[in-house]
């Protein structure tokens, strides 16, 4: 049996959560996260690699949510995956909404990139709540405002428009170094 290593830096000290069965955060052992790069409409082919992924040790996944074709694939997907499925919403608030009644151990969302999110918050973490899912807020620079970047002091790209994303400053702390939809990422970190 190999050495395990020695601890390079102290934990951070974080509120524990569960996502389905997996325990994240506080004293939780890390657990492995990764997406899907499979069009989430494309049930089998998701499954198929949710399946994948669960047999090289993979705790948790992270399916793409842009469109209703992919919200409408989400209770397959939520009943028939083996590790909890989190739902990364875009665009629509009613995504969040058909992935907490499909079943999704929980639900990512970007504000900067859902229409008129701050109105329905309440009512999102409400009905989230009575599922017992967990929402993680993830703020990505290409969809905060500037105002929100600059607070941070980090390098923020430019986007991709000279239309600005609409949003007010950022008054949310959370962010998230999480990549583009539908794009491979394995995360070994508290989610």
């Amino acid at each position: 049996m190999p050495k395990v290593p020695e601890v390079l830096a102290p934990r951070r000290k974080t509120r524990q959560i569960k996502v389905g069965k997996v325990l994240v955060g506080g004293d939780a052992p890390v657990s492995v996260q990764s997406m899907t790069t499979t069009p989430t409409p494309n049930i089998n082919a998701t499954l198929q690699q949710i399946a994948e992924l669960t047999a090289s040790g993979c705790d948790i996944v992270r399916v793409a949510v842009p469109s209703r074709d992919d919200a409408e694939a989400l209770p397959i997907i939520a009943k028939k995956s083996q590790i909890p499925v989190i739902a990364d919403i875009h665009f629509q608030p009613n995504y969040v909404y058909a992935a907490i009644d499909a079943g999704c151990a929980a639900v990512r969302v970007n504000p900067g990139n859902i229409r008129k999110f701050d109105d329905q918050v309440g009512e999102i973490a409400r009905r989230a709540k009575e599922a017992d899912v967990s929402i993680r807020i993830g703020v990505n620079a290409g969809s905060s405002t500037p105002a929100c970047s600059r607070s941070t002091a980090r390098p923020r790209p430019r986007r991709s428009s000279s239309r600005p994303c609409g949003r007010r400053a950022c008054s949310r702390s959370t962010t998230s170094t999480t990549s583009r939809s539908r794009s491979s990422t394995t995360t070994r970190s508290s989610w």
